[in-house]
């Protein structure tokens, strides 16, 4: 995107220092520009880079959450049937039976 000074101020270089050497600024001014604009950009994509969460570290994130929350959610479970077992009467005869403690 090429930037481009005033014309005013084209108009008062050229007043002043005549027609070529008004151009030959105005040229020098608007590389300077458009190098700092590079430069700028550069500066603010690393910083971006640096602050922004990657899709690939997110996919990494939300599949190691998913491992915890699926161990969270059998050992929960597996909790729950022990205490269905322990906490029933008739589930432990069925299980005293089962085991041949009971006949």
């Amino acid at each position: 995107m090429p930037t481009t000074i005033p014309i005013k101020i084209y108009e008062i270089l050229e007043d002043r220092l005549g027609r070529d050497e008004a151009k030959e600024i105005v040229r020098e001014i608007e590389a300077s520009v458009e190098a700092i604009a590079r430069e700028k950009k550069i500066e603010v994509k690393d910083e971006l880079g640096k602050e922004l969460v990657t899709r690939a570290y997110f996919e990494e994130r939300i599949a190691h959450f998913e491992t915890k929350i699926e161990s969270k959610l059998r050992l929960y479970f597996l909790i729950l049937l022990f205490s269905m077992f322990i906490l029933n009467s008739k589930a432990i005869d069925l299980i005293a039976k089962l085991l041949g403690v009971v006949k």
